[in-house]
């Protein structure tokens, strides 16, 4: 069973450059132009020891209201710790943890197996989702925002048929190396953009950041959905 944060799987649809070409094969298809920024910003995330950013979640379903999470996630090595709206996951060695503030519930879950969350955008996964042959890569354009140019870089999942959803959109600070937005479409219209502000390297980190103590959850109930 996955653990049910892993149900957010933000994997998107947009229009565009794709649509005038849809007839790559592999990720070797991807312009290597593309490659090679998002390649220059993993190595300059895997190089820190630790790395947090602040992160706003925004939802938008067909004629309702957007509704907007934030919070913030921390990383070390495989180690996730993260708070988006009134859920926190922790995810480390031994299991992955989805603690609902809401409902004062604890689900233990366990861990992905190798390779299972490869193109999964969850927060477990936003610093590296874009990582090995999942998508086709291409430059969209640049765009200014606030004073700060960014270059638009668009991905599309190799695997179109069996993918619930089509294609993703990020903006990059090319100049820092940063991920700056990453926007998804479903195919059901419902919208997400994950925004990243303040993204931070060597984070010093309390001991205790990707332990579950259930001392810090008084009167949550736990369900352990191992097997």
């Amino acid at each position: 069973m996955k653990a049910p944060f892993l149900l957010l799987l933000f994997l998107c649809c947009t229009g565009g450059l794709f649509a005038q070409n849809n007839q790559y094969t592999s990720a070797k298809d991807s312009d290597p132009e593309a490659v090679k920024l998002l390649d220059g910003i993993r190595k300059k995330y895997d190089a820190y020891g630790t790395l947090q950013a602040d992160v706003q979640l925004i939802i938008e379903l067909p004629g309702q209201q957007p509704i907007t999470q934030s919070g913030r996630v921390s990383r070390k090595a495989d180690n996730v710790r993260f708070k988006l709206g009134d859920q926190e996951g922790i995810i480390n060695g031994e299991a992955a943890y989805l603690i609902q503030h809401a409902n004062r519930e604890v689900m233990i879950n366990n861990l992905p197996e190798a390779g299972e969350m490869n193109g999964v955008l969850t927060p477990q996964t936003l610093f590296n989702f874009y990582e090995g042959a999942a998508f086709v890569l291409a430059i969209d354009g640049e765009e200014t925002i606030g004073g700060r140019k960014l270059t638009a870089v668009l991905l599309k999942p190799v695997d179109r048929d069996n993918s619930e959803f089509t294609k993703m959109r990020l903006l990059v600070d090319a100049a820092k190396k940063e991920i700056v937005s990453v926007k998804a479409f479903s195919r059901d219209g419902t919208r997400y953009a994950f925004q990243l502000n303040g993204t931070r390297g060597d984070v010093p980190l309390a001991a205790g950041t990707f332990v579950f103590d259930k001392k810090e959850f008084p009167n949550y109930h736990v369900e352990d959905l191992r097997y």
